[in-house]
Order: structure tokens, then sequence, then C-alpha cells
């Protein structure tokens, strides 16, 4: 019997690339909706909330490669992380590096760290290497969080894949 996916938070920094990209291959890979993706800077005066992705890259690279992979995310949104949506999900995973690391996040024993490098340029090699590494990290989440215990007990380790 085949336990349905777990709710999961994929964080990044800006909300525009990485857990967006993550929550696409994870919803894409369990035939679900179940993960959502935010930012811990979303909402600074330089990034506000609520911007459309189509609207942040010069080129098409990152939304090519996705549609090649079969999912589209042009018309997602960036939206802010706040502290009481670590409770919202069984799981929460965290690509954000330091300095945009906000103690809740930092603090909280159910995160999950990916090292997973914000992206300086988003060129189509950039974009294929980040997709081929994200994919890797989610395959090797789903069958941990669908397992039934869960992720519970490696995640409170604050353990970095």
């Amino acid at each position: 019997m085949t336990s349905s996916p777990k709710k999961i938070l994929f964080i990044c920094k800006g909300n525009w690339f990485r857990s967006q990209m993550a929550a696409a291959i994870y919803n894409k890979l369990t035939c679900s909706n179940d993960a959502d993706s935010v930012g811990t800077y979303v909402g600074a005066s330089d990034e506000p909330e609520g911007q459309i992705l189509a609207d942040l890259f010069e080129t098409p690279d990152f939304f090519e490669v996705m549609e090649k992979n079969g999912m589209n995310i042009r018309k997602n949104s960036t939206k802010r992380l706040q502290p009481e949506m670590l409770e919202e999900y069984e799981i929460v995973v965290s690509m954000a590096q330091e300095p945009y690391v906000p103690d809740f996040l930092r603090n909280a024993q159910k995160v999950i760290w990916w090292k997973v490098e914000d992206a300086v340029s988003v060129d189509r090699k950039t974009v294929e290497d980040t997709y081929k590494k994200i994919e890797g990290l989610v395959r090797d989440l789903i069958p941990k969080a669908n397992d039934s215990a869960g992720v519970t007990g490696v995640a409170t380790s604050s353990l970095v894949w």
C-alpha cells in the first residue's frame, strides 16, 4: 500500500528559482499539488512579493528547461516565508543561505537543509545543472517522505543533504 505524498514546503532566498523548481519537480514526480515554495527575502524592497516568474528572467532558459520536463511555472508568483508556515507542512526543506536565514527558520528542528547554491546568473547551463541536482535530491526525498516513520526523526537533526 502506498501512502499519499506529504505536504512539503521548499524554501530559498527569492522564491523565483530553486524553491519553485523543487516544488514543481516534487509535484510532478508525486502526481500531486502537495509542495509549495516560498522565499526568505521576498518582500524586501528589491524583491517585492507577488512577482510573476515570467517577468523576472531575461532569457527563456529556465522556463524552457522546466517545460521540456513537463512543468509550466511561468505564471507562478513569489511568496514570502512566514513563521507559521513551518507548522503547516509535514516536511520543510530549505536552500536559503546566510545572511538570508531568519532566526525562526535557523532554529526550527524540523528543517532539512539542502546545499544548492543560489544562481548568480540563470543561463542554460546553470538551469540544467541546478535542475539535475534538485531532481536528484527530490527523488531521494520522496521515499523517505512517504516512509511510515516519515522524515521527522531524521530532520530533527537539521540534516544537510
